[in-house]
């Protein structure tokens, strides 16, 4: 999972920070990977530390394709810089599997 979390936030990092141009199909991707890592930190989280609990079911809902939260483009580039940000930010400060 830590390896998964890691690929994610990267992939979160280079969308917030370069222009890639990808299609929509790039952009899908990564909303399902973001919602199922954050959904699965959140799950693991629920009993141990209920403020990162909170961040992940957050981010597992901006993040959802299932139902879309529209922002726009500038807005979804911080959004994803945070997320990759509180991805690092977690696995560093925290042992996780």
């Amino acid at each position: 999972m830590k390896r998964f979390t890691i690929i994610v936030a990267v992939f979160l990092l280079f969308t917030g920070l370069i222009d890639l141009g990808l299609g929509i199909a790039y952009y899908q991707i990564l909303k399902w990977m973001t919602t199922i890592c954050a959904g699965i930190w959140a799950y693991r989280l629920y009993a141990k530390d209920k403020k990162m609990f909170i961040v992940f079911c957050s981010m597992a809902i901006l993040f959802n394709p299932i139902v879309p939260i529209f922002l726009g483009k500038p807005l979804w580039r911080v959004v994803d810089i945070i997320s990759s940000v509180i991805f690092f930010y977690f696995i560093k400060n925290n042992k996780v599997d």
